[in-house]
């Protein structure tokens, strides 16, 4: 502990926009493979078999987030991460102008209180999620560094932890222009210890997208279990059809094949199919949560830790989430090593958790701006042990990436 222990207050919190070169949805193979000659069916499609893109999220041209530092009147510092994949700015913005003024000289240990206080500031305006969720995660998560810091212990322990510190992982994206290069990546990320594997559908027509399921689910069968996320793509209708084919298939779940907001058309689809039905990136809050659960509209929940509110929430979501004995799982897509070993904190104090999320592509902005490697060897992580979440910075490194 510092040498002004439980007295200190917090002196500044900052927001930084952290940005590195990355076509990240090439890199997660967002975009649909083309179809070899011996394709199961040839690349045209009926127009009833037909998506459209409404669906499809923005995806800027890098990689970029935003990072919040809280320091001490002592000198000591905690990080934190905000889950900003667009618009960095306006989530430096929340941080600086709404939740600071906040936290200035009160006591760092109180972080239920100020989760709390952050919350109701913006409450009874409808701030309940996206960029003011988002910037709240950011200034938690740098609260539990700082005060895991403080007392010299990591934050899984503060959280009542550890129930395992190696967390089982897969990888995410599975990046190839066609079919054949996919199958390759899949390989390699089997070869390197990997038995879990995540592609993506909902870019092309649904021909199309089982045809490239089928062969990547008979390349990995026996060896790595194969998840699907469809980013919200389906119709109620298309999306039974496709969970039952992917069930065929051996897939062992499919995310996200509605829009977030069918909660009726999750619960039917959950109800008529027994793949499990992953869902809940986009839930911010416990009682969003709470409600996606009591309706049975999910069978594996996603929070993102950078974006649901931080630790706090997290733990509370985590917490609801095994009052209807459901697992989660750890969302973690773009952003640097605090976004991964916050969620892996979170994931080693958790009894319900069931496997972590990596990003399968170069990223960067991840664990080279690190004085040490946070990755998974042989599809394990390791969860950091020093104080607060055990990660540091090299100063350089990350400077040469922060856009003023």
């Amino acid at each position: 502990m510092g040498s002004s222990g439980r007295t200190c207050r917090i002196g500044a919190v900052e927001a930084f926009v952290v940005v590195g070169d990355k076509d990240y949805a090439a890199g997660a193979g967002l975009q649909a493979a083309a179809l070899g000659s011996d394709a199961a069916v040839p690349p045209s499609t009926r127009s009833l078999h037909e998506v459209g893109d409404l669906h499809i999220c923005s995806y800027p041209p890098q990689a970029q987030t935003c990072l919040v530092r809280i320091t001490a009147d002592d000198g000591t510092v905690g990080w934190g991460e905000a889950h900003a994949p667009l618009g960095p700015r306006a989530t430096k913005a929340v941080v600086e102008d709404v939740l600071a003024p906040l936290l200035i000289g009160r006591d760092p240990f109180a972080i239920e209180l100020h989760w709390e206080r952050m919350y109701g500031s913006m409450r009874l305006r409808g701030h309940a999620s996206g960029y003011q969720l988002e910037a709240m995660a950011g200034v938690d998560i740098a609260l539990w560094d700082l005060v895991g810091k403080l007392l010299d212990e990591p934050v899984y322990r503060l959280l009542g932890g550890p129930f395992r510190t190696e967390l089982p992982s897969y990888a995410s994206g599975l990046p190839g222009a066609t079919i054949e290069e996919r199958i390759t990546t899949a390989e390699g990320f089997i070869a390197a210890g990997y038995t879990a594997i995540k592609m993506s559908t909902g870019r092309a027509n649904i021909e199309t997208d089982l045809a490239g399921v089928a062969a990547i689910a008979e390349v990995v069968r026996g060896r790595a279990d194969l998840l699907v996320d469809a980013h919200g793509a389906y119709t109620a209708e298309q999306a039974i059809a496709v969970a039952k084919r992917v069930q065929e298939l051996g897939v062992y779940w499919l995310e996200d094949p509605l829009p977030p907001e069918a909660l009726d058309g999750y619960a039917t689809l959950a109800a008529a199919v027994d793949i499990p039905i992953a869902a809940g990136e986009t839930d911010c809050t416990r009682w969003q949560i709470a409600e996606r659960l009591s309706r049975k509209a999910v069978d594996v929940l996603l929070p993102d830790i950078c974006r649901a509110g931080g630790i706090t929430e997290g733990r509370r979501i985590a917490t609801v989430a095994s009052l209807h004995n459901t697992r989660w799982a750890a969302h973690v897509s773009m952003g640097t090593s605090v976004h991964v070993a916050a969620a892996a904190h979170l994931a080693a104090a958790s009894a319900n958790f069931l496997i972590f999320e990596f990003s399968s592509t170069p990223n960067p902005i991840g664990d080279q701006l690190l004085t040490a490697p946070l990755h998974p060897e042989h599809g394990i992580l390791t969860v950091p042990d020093g104080p607060g979440l055990g990660i540091e910075f090299d100063m350089d490194r990350l400077n040469a990436h922060i856009v003023v």
